[in-house]
C-alpha cells in the first residue's frame, strides 16, 4: 500500500470492512457489486482490502448501489439512504464551507493546515471537485471533524 497518512488509513480500513460486510450481507457477488456501482471489479477489490485511494464519486456509487448513505459507508455502521438524499458534493460543499467559517479560516490558512491547495478547496466548495479521501482525511484533520462528519448533512 502506498504511503498514507493515519485518517486516511482509518477511514479506507473502514470502508473496506463495510463493503466487504455490506457486500456479503446483499449475497452481491465482486462483478455484481462493481457493474451496480459502475466501477471496475479490480477497483472493487481493492478497496476490499483497503489498497487503494479512492474519489468521493466512486465511493457515492458503491453507497448508492448498496443502499446507504455516503456518509455512513466511510462511518462505522452503514445507515440506509432516504429516497430525495441530498448529493454528496453539495452536503460536502456545505459542510466544508461551514466548518471553516466557524474557525474563521480563510481558504488560504486551510490550505495552509491541511496541505491540500486554496484551489482544490475553492473547488470542492463550488463542487467542482471530485476530492479523493486522502484529500477529505487532510481537510478532516486541520478541521477537527472525522471524513463522516464532513460528508453528513
Amino acid at each position: 500500500m502506498s504511503e498514507q497518512p493515519p485518517a486516511t488509513l482509518l477511514v479506507l480500513a473502514q470502508l473496506a470492512a463495510n463493503l466487504r460486510a455490506l457486500r456479503a450481507q446483499g449475497n452481491w457477488t465482486s462483478s455484481a457489486l462493481a457493474e451496480q456501482a459502475h466501477i471496475s471489479r479490480r477497483m472493487l477489490q481493492l478497496l476490499e482490502q483497503g489498497d487503494v485511494n479512492v474519489s468521493l464519486r466512486a465511493v457515492d456509487k458503491l453507497a448508492r448501489a448498496l443502499g446507504v448513505t455516503t456518509d455512513s459507508l466511510v462511518g462505522k455502521r452503514p445507515v440506509a439512504r432516504q429516497d430525495g438524499a441530498t448529493l454528496i458534493e453539495e452536503v460536502l460543499a456545505s459542510n466544508l464551507v461551514s466548518a471553516r467559517k466557524r474557525l474563521k479560516l480563510t481558504q488560504e490558512t486551510l490550505a495552509q493546515q491541511s496541505g491540500v491547495g486554496r484551489a482544490v478547496i475553492a473547488h470542492i466548495e463550488r463542487q467542482a471537485r471530485n476530492p479523493s479521501l486522502h484529500t477529505l482525511a487532510r481537510l478532516a484533520v486541520a478541521l477537527d471533524l472525522s471524513i463522516e462528519a464532513l460528508l453528513t448533512r
